[in-house]
């Protein structure tokens, strides 16, 4: 279904922040005093259980560059992630001929510990050794596991699941919290599963972890009835998403081939939260004012801008209730990479 969406602040519109417009039958107008924006819009909710997805359109959007995942950078061996020696500090390289894209969250396999991505950040192809921000989510390993290589890392097919997990490693940047947040979700999804989803070869490892079998089928459930309801078009860039009826976070991308690549490990994410945090009574169905708040909320914030590398800046901005992080490549400054809207 569409609802039309009032216009977000004037200061939202001269920070050139992405409208999210939902319609009826009325065309929404561009505020004039603002420059020219993308007509935004948001279709949904498509609900399974306790998760519901609000898809995102940019009509106005094109496919204006080739940009890898570091999914397909490390499977197609152009990239590679190596140990430095250091718990919160990895490199990467990319020797290919296309930009490739780390998304904060990422989880990447193997070395001496599974780690995760703290920061959004585009590798320019011929990058040496660009270093990486990263936290450990897996505890007392420092040593190779199985046939793993323990030099490097060679997949990253998950990310972060939890609002809990997502806080601590974006927002509060703390290892500890971290480690606690992987302990809960295993906690919760093996309440949640009937079995323990800590594995026997390494207890701590939130990747092995959702591994787990059942867990899979699971999520694959909430995957698979989720993707049928929403619409296959060409110009979708971005969802939001609620669990339990709480509008937990938006991600919009920069075009609809980036959104494309990203959006089956968004959705197991938040499939495997979902499964998490479920419970026995039903949860009301969110509607499009949940998500045109926590973004108005969010844009509100007084911004802070930190430069990755040269082709990565990243913006952040806060509130009491909700936080936006914002990446640009000052490269390419039509529209910004990733835009990761979280309600606290």
């Amino acid at each position: 279904m569409k609802t039309t969406l009032a216009s977000l602040s004037l200061l939202a519109v001269l920070a050139c922040v992405p409208l999210l417009f939902v319609h009826r039958r009325a065309t929404a107008q561009t505020p004039a005093a603002g420059p020219a924006l993308a007509a935004l819009e948001l279709t949904g909710p498509y609900v399974y259980q306790n998760l519901a997805v609000f898809a995102v359109h940019d009509r106005n959007t094109a496919n204006h560059q080739e940009i890898l995942t570091l999914e397909e950078g490390l499977a197609k061996k152009v990239v590679t992630i190596e140990e430095v020696g250091q718990v919160n500090r990895l490199v990467a390289s990319n020797k290919g001929k296309s930009g490739v894209y780390l998304q904060s969250g990422d989880i990447v396999k193997g070395g001496q510990q599974d780690r995760v991505l703290q920061h959004d950040t585009l590798l320019p192809p011929g990058s040496r050794k660009v270093p990486l921000d990263v936290f450990c989510v897996e505890s007392g390993r420092w040593h190779g596991r199985g046939g793993e290589p323990v030099r490097h890392f060679a997949s990253s097919n998950a990310s972060l699941i939890t609002k809990r997990q997502k806080m601590a490693v974006k927002v509060a940047g703390n290892q500890g919290a971290v480690w606690e947040s992987v302990a809960a979700a295993q906690a919760d999804i093996g309440g949640k599963l009937g079995h323990s989803v800590r594995s026997p070869d390494s207890a701590t490892s939130l990747q092995l972890s959702l591994e787990d079998k059942k867990l899979g089928e699971t999520v694959d459930e909430y995957v698979r009835n989720i993707e049928k309801q929403i619409p296959q078009q060409s110009d979708v860039v971005g969802y939001a998403v609620a669990v339990n009826g709480n509008v937990d976070s938006v991600d919009v991308f920069a075009s609809p081939n980036l959104f494309g690549k990203m959006k089956g490990k968004l959705l197991k994410a938040s499939a495997a939260e979902a499964v998490a945090s479920k419970g026995d009574k039903p949860v009301e169905t969110p509607d499009a004012k949940a998500v045109r708040a926590l973004i108005s909320d969010a844009e509100s914030g007084a911004a802070k801008s930190e430069k990755q590398n040269l082709r990565t800046k990243v913006t952040r901005k806060e509130t009491n209730r909700n936080v936006v992080f914002t990446t640009d490549d000052p490269l390419v400054p039509a529209k910004p990479l990733h835009k990761s809207y979280m309600a606290k």
